[in-house]
Formats: C-alpha cells, structure tokens, sequence
C-alpha cells in the first residue's frame, strides 16, 4: 500500500501537522496522500534519516487502525 487512501489520511493529517510541525500545507498536497512521497517530505523537512522519517507515517496509520504490510 503506497497510496493512503482519502477518508484514512484525513485520518492522519491532525497528527502529521503536530509530529511533523514543518510540514506546510503545500507539502502535504504535493505528497499525492503517498506513503513514499509523504516520507521523503518529512525527511527534507526535518532533517531526519529516511527510517525515522517512515516509522513516523507507518506510526500514524497504526494508530490510525491500519495493518500495514512492510
């Protein structure tokens, strides 16, 4: 699952604003509500490895309630 589907990442948005406080609103539409997208921005934007950057959206769907395949 690369793509997070739209009622799930509406989901997500509240706390990818509050864990990831540099993200701007231009950055999560340019994401296109991709996993692999939405890494690499929070992975520019504060200067995290690649890793730390995942687990943090992977985190934020498992809170969500969603079984994710790695």
């Amino acid at each position: 699952m690369n793509q997070i589907p739209d009622p799930l990442y509406q989901q997500i948005v509240p706390g990818l604003k509050k864990a990831c406080p540099r993200l701007t609103e231009l950055d999560l539409r340019e994401a296109q509500q991709r996993i692999d997208l939405l890494t690499a921005k929070i992975q520019n934007r504060h200067w995290v490895s690649k890793i730390v950057a995942r687990r943090t959206v992977l985190g934020l769907l498992k809170q969500a309630g969603t079984v994710i395949a790695s």
